[in-house]
This record gives structure tokens, sequence and C-alpha cells, in this order.
């Protein structure tokens, strides 16, 4: 890669994540000088144990209008679709306080509007990386379908269908025979369907991620295993990044994208935003013994099924506690309790658990913006569970950010001022 007018030097991305690798190949295709800096223990990231979704018209918040009557049943509750872990109530205060005020009419609406401006652009922005790597094949095409028990505990969640729809998701519903007709192993648990027109997803989300990565190095881009842990910081410019090996490596900008590792490294940079993890489990079954043909959402439960190369994967909740608190693995074999409502010959002989954390802020929005503090340093993450589906259009703010120039998308609900 060269760089010209406009170009920068060398820019170093943090993580190496979907967020990063999007973010850097965005950078890459404009011209620039890229070094991805990651872990290296993909594993343990969000963006190995997801549910590969590309979300389109997932426009609602986490915090809704009356949510704060929610939170003693996700006291009560360890294995609830959402729950906070007791013992990390204390630390989790400030944050939740926060997460309440989002909660209010008018917030949701700005936040609503935010995120569907990321929506709207997933499968554009993607489209040239996908082709770049040849990657399509990796993608179902297949609608994604959310399940619920009744047409009336759809009709409950009419408000937020109207967020949805007012977003221009485009969507089909589907009575008990719909619903049989397309799956036909399926128990008659669930009496009611929404059918989410252009919500694919990935096959194999690791694949994909080693496959992006490949072509960003095929493009010139350079891949450094290891952890950064600070900062050569002169003159509001961050001159090095240092890694826990002891090496430093000298960049002209960076760009933050460490998922929940962000929180430390922008404290270090002076901004202490309130990014916690939203603990996120899976169940893996490699020979599941019945067919599915989709992926599911299933409305009670907080949690995905989807039938991926590896078996089918059993996705989802929320767990609000430490990033360094034990996993719960007892909330990972709850999901298949779930999915057996609706797949009684579902098999588990080899499963294979996983919890991972998804960066979160309390309205639901990352933070895309420039560091308050190094002119030289942006920052884009807290994307929660919306990761993999706003990663390329992450890329391309970061890259206008880089540049000087207006973002095709409204950059202003992303900053960072918001948190005060």
């Amino acid at each position: 890669m060269t760089t010209g007018s406009g170009r920068t030097g060398t820019i170093g991305v943090v993580g190496g994540g979907y967020v990063g690798v999007c973010t850097a190949l965005q950078l890459a295709r404009a011209g620039h000088d890229v070094v991805l800096i990651d872990i290296g223990q993909p594993e343990k990231a969000a963006s190995y144990g997801n549910s590969g979704q590309f979300a389109v018209g997932e426009v609602v918040p986490l915090a809704v209008p009356g949510i704060l009557r929610s939170v003693p049943g996700w006291l009560l509750d360890p294995l609830g679709p959402l729950t906070i872990r007791w013992r990390d109530l204390p630390m989790l205060t400030p944050w939740l306080a926060r997460f309440v005020l989002a909660s209010r009419t008018s917030k949701v609406e700005i936040g609503s509007r935010a995120m569907a401006s990321l929506c709207d652009r997933m499968h554009a922005d993607y489209a040239p990386l996908l082709d770049a790597a040849n990657a399509r094949s990796i993608i179902s095409d297949t609608d994604c379908i959310k399940l619920y028990r009744s047409r009336a505990d759809w009709e409950a969640e009419s408000k937020t269908w109207r967020l949805r729809e007012r977003a221009g998701l485009q969507f089909e519903l589907l009575d008990r025979a719909a619903i049989e007709r397309l799956e036909p192993e399926m128990t008659e648990f669930s009496q009611f369907g929404v059918m989410l027109k252009g919500r694919t997803y990935i096959r194999n989300p690791l694949r994909m991620l080693q496959t992006l990565t490949k072509t960003f190095e095929e493009m010139g881009g350079k891949v450094v295993t290891g952890e950064v842990t600070g900062f050569d910081k002169r003159d509001r410019r961050v001159h090095a990044v240092t890694l826990a090996s002891g090496e430093s490596l000298e960049l002209d900008s960076v760009v933050l994208t460490a998922g929940i590792g962000s929180r430390k490294l922008s404290r270090q940079l002076g901004d202490k935003l309130p990014l916690i993890s939203e603990r996120g489990y899976h169940l893996m079954l490699p020979n599941p013994g019945v067919r599915v043909n989709r992926s599911y959402t299933l409305g009670w439960a907080g949690m995905g099924i989807v039938p991926m190369e590896q078996g089918l994967r059993l996705a989802g909740t929320v767990e609000l506690a430490s990033s360094d608190a034990p996993p719960n693995f007892a909330r990972a074999h709850n999901l298949l309790v779930h999915a057996k409502k609706l797949f009684p010959g579902l098999e588990s002989e080899g499963v294979k658990q996983w919890m991972g954390h998804r960066p979160s802020f309390p309205d639901s929005l990352p933070v895309i913006d420039r560091a308050s503090r190094f002119d030289n340093v942006i920052y884009a993450f807290g994307h929660g569970h919306m990761g993999v589906g706003w990663a390329a259009t992450t890329g391309k703010m970061v890259t206008a950010l880089q540049e000087g120039r207006p973002s095709e998308v409204d950059i202003r609900p992303f900053s960072l001022k918001r948190f005060g």
C-alpha cells in the first residue's frame, strides 16, 4: 500500500475481531498503510462465538421504556434471558443508572434512528469486502425467523415492531401452518413467527474472520500478534504502542477496536467511558440429530438457533457481570432446554460450550469518534450484539474520520461526548 494526498502514515488498528478487521480492510482499500494488532486468541473473542447474524432491522435498543420494572427479576433469575450477578451489582450500578436514563422514549427514538443508520448500509458496505475475499459462499441465503409462542406475544411487542417497520425492515407474518411448511421437524410450541427479510447469517464466523484477515494481508496489510498494554504519549499524540512482550511499535495514528479490552486502554488515554461486558453464551452441537433449515431467534428466551458448518449453534442471552467473573455455564445449557421445546430430538453428544464478552454501552450504540485528548487516536468499539453486522460500515466511518472528511453516516450519535 502507498501513501499519498490525504494519507496519514502508518495506522495501527488495535483488535482483530470483526470491527478491527473490517476497519483495517476499509483503510487499506482507501490506500492507507495499516498494521493490525491482535492478541491472537480468536476462540475467546465475541467474533468467534456469536450467532453470525447480519441483523438488518435490529434497531431497538436494549433499554426501552419500562425497563426499570424488569431489574428485580433480572437479579432473581440467574438463568433468565437477561440477568445481573448480585456480586457485581455495585460495579454495575453506575452503568445501570445510565441504562435506565437511556430507556426514556426520547432517547430510544434517537438511538433507534442511529442504529438504523448503520443497519441500512450493512449489506452494501460488506459487499466489496466479501467480493475481495471471495467469501459470499460462507453467507447463508435464507432469512431469519423470529418465533413467538402466540400471536398475542408478538402483539405485546407492537411498539418495538413499529420502530423496526419505520426503519424499513420488511417482514412477513407466519401462522403455525406456514412455520410447519418451512420447518417440518419443529413442534407446535411456537404458534407464530415473523420472517425477517434480508437478515442472513455467516455459516462459520471464525472462518469468515480468518478469510477477511487473509485478504487484508494479501492487500499488503501487516498483522502483528500481541497484546497492547500501553502507549507512548507526547504532545497530544500517541507515538507508539507497547506490547505485553515489551516490544514497542511506532505508529503515526491508532484506531482502537479492542472490544471489551478497549475500556482499559481508553482509560489510559484519559477517557473513562461506561463500557461493560454483556456476557453471552453458546452451545455448539456437532451432531444435532435434527434438520434445521434456517436461523431462528426465540422471542421468549433471548437466544438464537443457527445451523452452521460445525453443527447447530444455540447462542444468546445477556449476563451483566464483571469481565473477569467465572462463567455460569448453566446459562449455556439452559439454551438447550429452550431449543428442545422446538426440536425434542436434539442430540448433545460432543457438545462444546463457550462464553464471551459483548462490549456494550448503556444506549446500545458504539463510540466511533476521536479520543478527547489525543489527536491521532480514533475509537471504534462498544457495538454490543451488532459487532458483526456493523463492522464494515464502522470501517468506512473510521476511514472518513482518519481522512478528515464527512462520513456517509451521521457520526454525531456515536460521539464519546454523549457520556459527558
